[in-house]
């Protein structure tokens, strides 16, 4: 790129030295005889092929550019996305790690429950072992030590059956303890399972999150990189735009150099015959939009010495013939659209731009007043118009001194 625009700039500087012969030269030459145009429309040839470069890097940056904004666009879709999924599983960790606060919480409680049965456990056993202790003390009597002993039968029975009750009563104790302990002991390890399942969830998700995380953080470094190349490609279309429109500006200068020595071969052809009088090149309007001199630049390409002055009218209306002469050139350029060159004899021409339609051709006769062409927008140029300018001994001068205005 860095090549093609410093060829672009030597061709610019090379072109532009080129034409700087214009106006004297073509005065002379065209006193003696004809100009050779043949090099300046190589030049003119170059410098169209270059513009025909330019445009063609011109739309290849603006492809890139296109491309690039889709990759990013489609990046920030999928960093959205991932955005979406960063946050429910950061919600995801938030409630296992509730859950797995509970579960804690939960543990401690079994952990409490289990504490106090076994210290009513130990105090059941402290109990049962004074009771024993009180009946190794005073003899473990035999049902008929307790027979001999009660004053009746039924002092017998109550005694008999006190023994039983506690036996079974300690017993009994025994049981619930066991049967406690070891339900408090399973609901706790039940717990720890479920503490250690949340655990073991709760990484998973926290290793998921961190996964996501660091895709996020690559994927927008590479929309960083995709908008850094964007940058570079905005930059390098700015300077193709500057590029061509060096190219187009001198085009404008090598056609006008070709128009001014066309016609000022025909004025060496036909001598120094004199010139029918002039009359208003646009009939339907005498409304000057631009005139002769410097202006700002109406559109891009266009020129801000303006060499003729512009009359604005509607698409279609007539252009005739200033006054009588021979048509020298009626052609097409890029920059002055469909245009006529008309040589009036004296070393003087009449040159007629931006036409919608030509009437006439190279080589033919026309009369002052002639319908020659058609009000238009070709070439450079915001809005239907006609560009008349006069060109006398080589060089543009002020048309309002020929026809008024």
């Amino acid at each position: 790129m860095k090549r093609t625009r410093m060829v672009s700039a030597l061709l610019v500087v090379a072109l532009t030295a080129g034409c700087i012969f214009t106006n004297e030269n073509l005065r002379v030459s065209a006193t003696a005889n004809q100009i050779d145009t043949g090099d300046l429309e190589d030049k003119k040839q170059d410098t169209l092929d270059k513009i025909k470069d330019i445009k063609s890097d011109i739309s290849n940056t603006k492809k890139k550019i296109s491309d690039l904004e889709n990759s990013k666009s489609n990046l920030e879709t999928y960093i959205s996305k991932l955005d979406q999924e960063a946050n429910d599983l950061a919600k995801q960790i938030d409630k296992l790690n509730k859950d797995i606060e509970v579960k804690k919480e939960e543990i401690s409680t079994a952990e409490a429950e289990l504490d106090e049965a076994e210290a009513t456990a130990a105090r059941q056993y402290e109990d049962m072992k004074k009771r024993i202790q009180y009946l190794y003390e005073n003899g473990n009597p035999s049902y008929l030590e307790l027979l001999l002993t009660s004053e009746s039968m039924a002092d017998f029975l109550n005694k008999s059956s006190y023994a039983e009750q506690m036996t079974a009563y300690d017993r009994n104790m025994l049981e619930e303890y066991i049967a406690q302990k070891q339900a408090v002991e399973e609901k706790k390890k039940e717990l720890e399972s479920e503490k250690e399942e949340l655990d073991a969830m709760a990484g998973a998700a926290s290793e998921q999150k961190k996964t996501v995380d660091a895709l996020i953080k690559t994927k927008t470094a590479q929309i960083q990189s995709y908008q850094d190349q964007i940058d570079s490609e905005n930059s390098n279309a700015e300077e193709y735009k500057a590029d061509l429109a060096k190219q187009q500006k001198l085009l404008d200068q090598i056609e006008q150099q070709i128009a001014a020595a066309a016609a000022a071969n025909a004025q060496a052809s036909d001598g120094d015959g004199g010139a029918s009088g002039f009359v208003w090149p646009c009939p339907s309007s005498r409304r000057i939009t631009s005139g002769f001199g410097n202006r700002a630049q109406p559109t891009a390409g266009a020129s801000t010495n303006h060499k003729g002055i512009d009359i604005g009218a509607s698409y279609g209306a007539s252009i005739v013939a200033a006054a009588s002469g021979r048509v020298t050139t009626a052609a097409y350029s890029s920059s002055a659209g469909n245009y006529i060159v008309i040589s009036h004899g004296n070393s003087l021409s009449t040159v007629y731009m931006h036409c919608s339609a030509l009437y006439v051709s190279a080589g033919q006769t026309v009369s002052a007043g002639q319908a020659i062409a058609a009000v238009g927008s070709t070439g450079y140029s915001t809005g239907n118009h006609l560009h008349f300018g006069v060109i006398k001994n080589g060089s543009y001068v002020n048309p309002t001194a020929y026809v008024g205005g």
